[in-house]
């Protein structure tokens, strides 16, 4: 494997919005495979030390979808992955990243779906349909996570019960201080990356930061295009928390605590982290599963958006209502009223 300081030597360099993802995947990632590992309560003081905003108080933390208040590590619940990009300074920022986890700590099932940036989908903070990801920036100030939860269950008509947001903030650093990351490639492929070429062959190769970025970022070469970059995020979703799971060293963990620094924030309370350490401790990263939303491209308005297709999107939802086990008779779930779900 390559040595990580060439990466770190050319981290100045100008940032892509690729880069910034997979920073965002990897914390949230790692804020879990650390949880697992019983670093969860240092987590959240390491955070707490780092910024006093982390830990975010929403102002209705319960799902409208919800007839009652779920606990994490009991219940079966999903967490919303929201990765912030701000194309200014001052910019108020966009969700960009837009990833749901569903978990079952019973069936000890688990299950992830991308939802890319562009989807349009109606948006009840302001009461109309645009993308995603802008959705961000329509919410209250301090509660911009909650703005971009209710746009989610819009979408997917699902209770979305937690959200982990980041700004994107050392990621080549913290793969580096994991002593990189083990990953499936798919097929033999090259990724240009600052000054160098990486290559790529087919098969378990092990990757430092840089190498890992490269990895995720590219879609030109892909046969599959976004569904193919969407399942090597997975790919490296999956080391990540191999990796992270595996950390022993009270040192380690801190480092890479430290590379956190304030850029997490979440609505997950301490006592909630620790419920999730036996679920993260057990289930198996190929139980991870992903789930594929497939979309078109539409121009409405003179604006592109991502429209999801239907078979798709029925295929998303009914999974994670059975992992949710929302069907069953004895649901923690209500209908929602939106009519215009089905039409994009």
């Amino acid at each position: 494997m390559n040595q990580p300081k060439n990466s770190r030597i050319r981290r100045r360099k100008r940032r892509s919005p690729f880069r910034r993802l997979m920073r965002f995947v990897f914390l949230v990632t790692l804020l879990f495979g650390l949880t697992a590992a019983g670093y969860g309560g240092y987590l959240v003081y390491k955070i707490k030390a780092n910024s006093d905003k982390s830990i975010v108080e929403l102002k209705e933390n319960k799902s409208d979808l919800r007839l009652n208040e779920v606990q994490l590590g009991k219940d079966p619940v999903t967490i919303l992955l929201v990765g912030i990009e701000n194309y200014q300074e001052n910019d108020v920022g966009r969700a960009d990243v837009v990833k749901l986890i569903t978990i079952n700590p019973e069936t000890k099932e688990a299950a992830m779906v991308n939802i890319p940036r562009d989807t349009r989908t109606y948006i009840p903070a302001i009461d109309r349909k645009d993308k995603i990801n802008h959705s961000y920036a329509y919410g209250e100030k301090n509660q911009r996570e909650k703005a971009v939860m209710e746009a989610t269950e819009e979408l997917l008509d699902v209770p979305i019960d937690y959200f982990v947001s980041t700004n994107f903030e050392g990621f080549e650093e913290i793969v580096n201080e994991l002593d990189g990351i083990t990953v499936n490639v798919p097929f033999d492929f090259k990724q240009p990356s600052f000054e160098r070429m990486i290559y790529f062959k087919k098969g378990e190769m092990d990757l430092n930061g840089e190498e890992a970025l490269a990895f995720v970022r590219m879609r030109k070469q892909d046969p599959r295009g976004d569904i193919g970059r969407n399942e090597r995020e997975s790919e490296a979703i999956r080391a990540i928390m191999d990796k992270a799971i595996s950390v022993q060293s009270v040192t380690k963990a801190d480092n890479v605590i430290d590379q956190l620094g304030s850029n997490v924030k979440t609505n997950i309370t301490l006592k909630e982290m620790f419920a999730m350490r036996n679920f993260y401790k057990t289930i198996k990263n190929q139980e991870l599963e992903t789930l594929p939303l497939e979309t078109y491209p539409e121009m409405i308005d003179g604006i592109s958006y991502e429209i999801p297709k239907d078979d798709s999107i029925e295929e998303v939802r009914e999974r994670i209502k059975q992992i949710l086990e929302i069907n069953s008779s004895n649901s923690n779930y209500q209908n929602s009223n939106n009519q215009e779900k089905e039409e994009y």
